[in-house]
């Protein structure tokens, strides 16, 4: 008489390669990114009510090339991002507010002021720069979850990379443009 494996082997055998094509199937789905436990647990937080924004200042300049700082996003990325190193705020809520300005290698430039809540994990759009150096207040200014992928995709490696850090921000706005010019790190191992 044969063991009770030995009998079962050949059908266990059968069923390993069926087993192995399911969970590359699954592996390799194309979904939607799926939001990390930090994020959630930050969400839960900024849902709670407990935040008050502190005051602002629209910026009254247009930043100067010279005070650019660009930073590293996705490897095949055809735009330049870029923070203003002067523009640099971080205030006791919990936010820091910068000045981003996205170049196209063909000239064109968007410039925005912006604020990245480091505890909701959240952004939100101030205002927009024009061309004459002026700036326009943005319309529907509201705190809006951070996407990290599409055309958002800088605010989620911003937060994650150099602005916050335990949803709090990484320091005041010296050390942050510090770890802009010179990261600690390098930006494809974070």
């Amino acid at each position: 008489m044969r063991p009770f494996f030995a009998r079962r082997a050949p059908r266990l055998a059968a069923l390993v390669p069926l087993a192995a094509v399911a969970l590359i199937a699954a592996c390799s789905s194309t979904s939607a990114p799926v939001q990390d436990f930090d994020e959630y647990l930050a969400q839960q937080e900024a849902a709670k009510g407990k935040w008050k924004e502190a005051d602002y200042a629209t910026p009254t300049a247009a930043p100067q090339d010279a005070d650019l700082v660009s930073f590293p996003t996705l490897p095949n990325s055809a735009l330049d991002y870029a923070i203003d190193a002067k523009s640099v705020q971080v205030t006791d809520d919990g936010v820091v507010r910068y000045i981003a300005v996205i170049r196209s290698k063909e000239g064109a430039r968007n410039v925005s002021f912006e604020g990245i809540h480091c505890s909701s994990f959240e952004s939100r759009l101030y205002a927009t720069g024009r061309p004459d150096g002026t700036w326009a207040p943005a319309r529907n200014s509201e705190w809006r979850p951070i996407r990290p992928y599409g055309a958002t995709a800088y605010q989620g490696i911003l937060y994650r990379d150099y602005l916050c850090q335990d949803k709090t921000p990484l320091g005041n706005a010296k050390a942050i443009v510090q770890g802009l010019r010179f990261p600690t790190t390098n930006a494809t191992y974070r």
